[in-house]
């Protein structure tokens, strides 16, 4: 068990959980979401994102990429 995962109370559990479990998306769902975001701003010329999920369960992680006009 980790320090954050002692510091949480039993009776915060539930909360926490449900909290995490309100806006669930992959790394690629981040990434389409930040895509669109700044696509449609007309002051932006150009951008690159890196979307890093740094895995607890995994030997790796996950990771999405976009970019345009970069």
């Amino acid at each position: 068990m980790t320090p954050v995962q002692t510091a949480v109370k039993r009776i915060d559990e539930q909360a926490f959980a449900i909290a995490n479990g309100q806006n669930l998306m992959f790394c690629e769902d981040a990434l389409r979401r930040l895509y669109g975001t700044f696509l449609n701003h007309k002051s932006i010329r150009g951008f690159n994102f890196k979307v890093i999920h740094a895995e607890s369960l995994h030997a790796h992680d996950a990771v999405a990429q976009g970019s345009w006009q970069w």
